[in-house]
């Protein structure tokens, strides 16, 4: 008896990884009676051929289509536990993705780490809503929004930093080498401020609140 079927794709189908239930007899069906046996739609059938379903022979010139039974079965109940197979490993990305992007600590991590990813889908749900609304509120900030404020006050902080060797020396008759001194620390300041707002605002997924750091501890 034959175990494996070659489909159009070029993959082999294993008939013997998949037979018929008990009690049911094989045997060769039009369309209409294979869309039948599976409670489908004639349309769907013709749906499955597209999509590389066994055919015994094409219909053609007023012949009608004949199936396997036992091909047409094997090759659904392979397509279906892919797409299973497909949608759990869909599931374990996206709870892994939500462990990520919400940036738990290893407590909470350790904690929360048997949520089931329906768990964490109505949770990341739940919390895109309240974050919506935190947002229309003025509670929250989008991160690219964030980001041009930065921007702005870095321009105006370096304007500050740049003229103020200059003030302090002619303010303070501080030395050439106390203003040197005092330059090299203003451009520590600009450097180090900016590295800290580009890794504070490149974290995933983060949303910066309002008020809640002052300019992030500049």
């Amino acid at each position: 008896m034959l175990t494996t079927v070659t489909l159009v794709d070029g993959s082999v189908l294993d008939l013997a990884a998949w037979p018929l239930p008990e009690g049911m007899e094989d045997g060769t069906l039009n369309r209409a009676q294979l869309a039948r046996a599976f409670s489908v739609s004639e349309n769907t059938i013709t749906k499955w051929i597209s999509q590389g379903m066994p055919v015994m022979s094409d219909g053609q010139n007023g012949v009608a289509y004949e199936f396997r039974l036992r091909h047409c079965y094997a090759w659904r109940m392979e397509r279906d536990a892919r797409a299973r197979a497909a949608k759990a490993q869909g599931d374990r990305l996206a709870a892994q993705a939500a462990l990520a992007f919400r940036n738990l600590d290893e407590d909470q991590a350790e904690e929360e780490a048997e949520l089931t990813a329906d768990d964490l889908k109505k949770w990341s749900e739940a919390e895109y809503h309240r974050n919506r609304v935190a947002e229309q509120r003025g509670d929250l900030v989008r991160a690219g929004r964030m980001r041009e404020l930065l921007e702005e006050l870095m321009v105006s902080f370096g304007n500050a930093l740049d003229t103020l060797p200059d003030f302090c020396e002619l303010n303070f008759s501080l030395s050439a080498e106390q203003v040197a001194k005092l330059q090299e620390r203003c451009d520590a300041a600009r450097i180090d401020a900016r590295a800290r707002i580009e890794a504070a605002l490149l974290r995933p997924g983060e949303v910066v609140a309002m008020g809640a750091q002052k300019a992030l501890d500049l």
